[in-house]
């Protein structure tokens, strides 16, 4: 990882040159990943500069109101204008992600791309495919760091009050509302920066949370009525089938914090929900204390993140899935069992 400052002065220079840039961000976007290209794409384009944003698919309905939203480029939508638009681009910015897989079916033009390329990530363990990293796992967010790296190019004063409503959107929904371990003073004192930018917090929120569809609540009732609660693990097990989905009419975000349902229950310090992806199982972990969820996930089921919200994916059906979940936790029986019971 660089020094922010060097970095900043580094990139800085090479923006002289002024390169076509193109903003990219992971598989299935969530509010940091948005709230960052949006952010960041939108300073960039105030100065002149060529930017297109492409993000792997679509993100849901909730984050449609952030500005910018028509300008993005849906690569499982265009694959061959991205294809075209990232080849002949100069310079990629990889936001919310560390390592190429994480974009999906961009990560084979991402790796062919001759362009420079920038990550500004706060995920654990970084791939090193970059040519500036600006990496720290301390940080909250992706939105908060993109705040710093814009103070640190003396550029936050192009911050708009649209721009600021995506960053803080994002530093929000990352940090559970500001609840989670990651946040920090500091975090809060850019979030203060942000509101004195003239974002309105209650309007950020209600656009996020107020927003939700009959489907989301029918599924929520599915998944709460077929959730598996296991004592000896402190761990909540949730889970929803294809047949659910297409029951209730899922539409993309209905699913979106339904883990942090299990974890709200007393003496549970391990949540899971398993939810069907492309014939495969997407899995969300999360923890309350201190179980690494992110080494767990690394482990066990190809996925990883941070150590207390992590993913992972399973190639198994879903009762076996189910069975290797539950095999894996109780090979950190007393590890779980110790954090529950010492908060």
């Amino acid at each position: 990882m660089q020094n922010l400052k060097t970095l900043s002065r580094e990139i800085k220079e090479f923006l002289g040159e002024r390169p076509d840039i193109v903003v990219t961000n992971h598989q299935n976007p969530d509010g940091d990943a948005v709230g960052s290209a949006t952010a960041l794409s939108g300073v960039l384009m105030q100065l002149g500069f060529r930017v297109k944003m492409i993000m792997p698919n679509d993100y849901s309905a909730n984050l449609k109101w952030m500005s910018l939203s028509e300008e993005v480029l849906f690569y499982d939508q265009s694959e061959m204008e991205a294809d075209q638009i990232i080849s002949n681009a100069n310079l990629l910015i990889h936001l919310d992600y560390n390592h190429p897989a994480r974009s999906g079916k961009m990560e084979r033009v991402i790796r062919e791309s001759s362009a420079k390329k920038l990550m500004i990530d706060h995920h654990q363990q970084p791939d090193d495919f970059c040519d500036w990293r600006y990496s720290d796992t301390s940080m909250s967010s992706t939105c908060e760091m993109v705040w710093h790296f814009l103070a640190a190019l003396e550029w936050t004063d192009l911050v708009t009050k649209d721009l600021a409503e995506a960053l803080y959107a994002g530093i929000a929904t990352d940090t559970g509302n500001f609840r989670f371990s990651a946040t920090s003073p500091l975090t809060h004192r850019v979030a203060a920066q942000l509101l004195e930018k003239g974002v309105e917090s209650q309007k950020v929120a209600s656009r996020i949370y107020d927003s939700n569809t009959l489907s989301r609540f029918q599924l929520l009732g599915r998944m709460l009525n077929q959730m598996e609660l296991v004592p000896e693990l402190h761990a909540a097990i949730m889970h929803l089938s294809q047949s659910d989905l297409d029951e209730c009419g899922f539409v993309k975000g209905d699913t979106e914090g339904f883990v942090n349902y299990g974890l709200s229950l007393q003496e549970v310090e391990v949540a899971v929900i398993i939810l069907p992806r492309d014939d495969r199982f997407k899995m969300s972990f999360r923890s309350k204390t201190s179980f690494d969820v992110n080494q767990f996930a690394r482990n066990y089921f190809s996925g990883g993140g941070h150590k207390n919200a992590a993913g992972g994916i399973s190639d198994q059906n879903l009762s076996d899935t189910i069975a290797h979940l539950k095999e894996s936790l109780h090979k950190h029986l007393d590890e779980i069992t110790a954090y529950a019971q010492n908060p």
